[in-house]
């Protein structure tokens, strides 16, 4: 009896055993499917003509400094010199490109070109056989670049890369060479080398115009005696200052100093006069005496005697009180030293005055020379930066004329940043890596397919073989199994599939 699963009974999840039991129960659609690929494999093998597989390495290097076309140095633009990841896989780009590729398809004779009748349909299968046919790779952790190619006839094989490797060297030195760089080297230089002549011949002809030959340096010496004149201003006119000061203080002096001073002072008695003058008294009073005897002294000429004896005797007292003195007195010295120091620096002073002039007018010369020179020292000193500009740009371009000489010698004797490291043989025995690769697919191929072909029959098989199919085609609990064979699915138990 059937009856209705619970809606609430829980999916079983298949167990190992499910997913065997078709591949055992249908093996043998799976052998059957298994066998046909492996057949058609081994049938593809063996309609796959022998192929046979020369190989060459190239190596890239950065040994050979290339020609920059810019105005900078060349030295400048140098780098590092290793090779980087990106150089690399920028070589391999250039070895797969189809250019290089359509080249060597008909320079190697697997395509005919138009000359010989050859058509852009022909060339292009050519180049996608070559591409199909080509192994390039760069080898790990180094400069060298792996190059395959495998071809039914061996010598082929090996002019197909030895052709490669001749037009892709080719190929290598037109990227890396700009055209016509030696060229422009040269016009430029030659360009330069005239504006180099013109710029030296104004040079020349303005120092001549002017009558400077370094107008920087004149006017440094010119700078440096303005200098010392204006310092010799300054001091004259200090001098003229203090000499007008001195001036003053010996006018005032001279005012104040006699120009004649005593010498020497004598003090002594007169003896002249004292001696007339005791002599006088002496002869008086002899006379008064006399007279005095022979007359009365109320006598006049007695009294008379007697008075001229007082004033003699007065006369000698007072002489004798009063000494005579004697001055000497002679020219001042100071006050000659200061009418002579007084001539002396009024003299200074006036020269001094004069020196003031000239020296002003020296000064005023001296800056219109050097403000002049200064004008010429910027005009001479632009010219020299032309001079400078152009001998830079003359030699400049004269070593990057000569580097591009060198450059397409090397190109010429084809030393480049490549060389091929080991060049392609022929080779003696066929390559069987396609043939184990197909084989290999093939077994993958069939083992998959044979798997998929079991549970293929199994899913369209029309038979019910266990209690876990029965309940999943009828959605009923299984409640007994009976020792039959197998039950046909009819309209009565519909799968619902």
């Amino acid at each position: 009896m059937l009856t209705e699963l619970p809606p609430d009974t829980p999916m079983r999840l298949p167990t190992l055993r499910d997913l065997a039991t078709p591949i055992f129960r249908h093996r043998r659609a799976g052998l059957l499917t298994a066998g046909a690929v492996l057949a058609a494999t081994l049938a593809l093998i063996a309609v796959t003509p022998t192929r046979y597989q020369s190989e060459m390495k190239l190596l890239v290097k950065r040994e050979r400094a290339e020609t920059i076309v810019s105005a900078a140095p060349t030295d400048a633009q140098q780098g590092r010199m290793d090779v980087s990841e990106d150089e690399l896989n920028s070589e391999v780009e250039v070895l797969k490109g189809r250019d290089l590729l359509e080249q060597v398809a008909l320079a190697s004779g697997l395509a005919r070109g138009p000359a010989n009748g050859g058509t852009a349909g022909e060339t292009a299968r050519a180049v996608r056989i070559l591409q199909t046919a080509l192994r390039i790779n760069p080898v790990r952790k180094t400069t060298l670049i792996q190059v395959s190619y495998a071809a039914a006839d061996p010598a082929g094989a090996a002019r197909v890369l030895s052709t490669l490797a001749r037009l892709y060297l080719e190929k290598h030195l037109e990227l890396h060479r700009p055209p016509g760089a030696y060229e422009f080297f040269s016009e430029q230089t030659a360009r330069f080398h005239a504006a180099l002549s013109e710029a030296e011949a104004n040079l020349t002809a303005y120092g001549r115009r002017e009558g400077v030959v370094s107008a920087e340096l004149e006017k440094d010496a010119v700078l440096r005696e303005l200098a010392d004149f204006e310092t010799t201003l300054q001091q004259t006119r200090a001098a003229i200052d203090d000499s007008t000061r001195r001036i003053a203080d010996l006018v005032s002096q001279v005012a104040v100093t006699p120009q004649r001073q005593t010498t020497e002072v004598r003090t002594s008695d007169n003896a002249e006069l004292t001696g007339a003058l005791k002599s006088r008294i002496l002869d008086l009073e002899m006379k008064q005496a006399d007279l005095a005897r022979k007359f009365a002294p109320t006598y006049p000429p007695v009294i008379e005697n007697a008075g001229e004896l007082a004033q003699a005797r007065a006369a000698l007292q007072r002489t004798e009180q009063a000494p005579v003195k004697q001055e000497t007195t002679n020219q001042n010295p100071t006050h000659q030293w200061m009418v002579g120091e007084l001539a002396r620096v009024r003299t200074e002073r006036a020269a001094a005055l004069a020196r003031v002039g000239a020296l002003t007018r020296s000064i005023d010369i001296y800056r219109e020379r050097a403000r002049r020179l200064d004008d010429q020292s910027t005009t001479q000193q632009g010219l020299r930066r032309v001079v400078k500009a152009a001998e830079d740009n003359f030699l400049l371009y004269q070593r990057k004329q000569e580097e591009a000489r060198i450059s397409d010698a090397l190109d010429r004797t084809r030393i480049a940043n490549v060389v091929v490291a080991e060049a392609p043989s022929v080779p003696t025995l066929p390559a069987n890596s396609s043939a184990i690769r197909l084989l290999i697919l093939g077994s993958v191929a069939a083992l998959l397919l044979g798997l998929t072909a079991t549970f293929v029959a199994a899913y369209i098989s029309p038979f019910l073989h266990t209690a876990d199919d029965a309940e999943e085609s009828m959605g009923v609990p299984v409640l007994g199994i009976l020792p039959a064979g197998e039950w046909p699915r009819g309209d009565a138990l519909s799968t619902g599939r």
